[in-house]
Formats: C-alpha cells, sequence, structure tokens
C-alpha cells in the first residue's frame, strides 16, 4: 500500500497528471490523453509531444503503473495502457 504522504506528491511522470490509486489492484492510474505507441502525452490535434515518435492519433490511452512492495513503479515504457473512451 502506498502512503497518504507519498501519494499526495506523485504525479504521471508523461504528463504530471492526478494519479488514482487503486488499493485492491495495488495500481495508479493516470486518465490523461497519451500516444498510444510510446505513453507520452498528446496536443490538442493528437500528435505526440515526442519529437522520436511524434504519430497522430485520435485512439488514446490512460497509463497504468503497478506497486511493487509498496514502491510505485513509475516507469512509461513500463506503464499499461488503457484505451480511453471518446
Amino acid at each position: 500500500m502506498v502512503s497518504a504522504e507519498l501519494l499526495k506528491i506523485l504525479v504521471c511522470p508523461s504528463c504530471k497528471g492526478d494519479l488514482e490509486y487503486d488499493v485492491n489492484a495495488d495500481t495508479l492510474t493516470c486518465m490523461g490523453k497519451h500516444c498510444p505507441e510510446c505513453g507520452m502525452p498528446v496536443n490538442r490535434d493528437g500528435k505526440c509531444a515526442d519529437k522520436e515518435c511524434g504519430k497522430i492519433s485520435k485512439n488514446f490511452v490512460g497509463l497504468r503503473y503497478r506497486v511493487e512492495d509498496d514502491i510505485p513503479i513509475m516507469l512509461i515504457y513500463e506503464a499499461e495502457k488503457i484505451p480511453l473512451a471518446g
């Protein structure tokens, strides 16, 4: 279980958005719009902010970070990509 103090300061490493903690699944989820290819944030036009990726998409994903032994694994490339509706 992630401590309340840590939850207050953690943000998504990709977009700096808020994270929702699921105690039962022991995961942290960001529902911000991210590139489905690399997980980096996208702009209003759907273009990935990562210069190397730069893909344009209309199907965005949120990111779910796992927690192991009470330590959040906040690595973008290891995050589970969650399809976002609409």
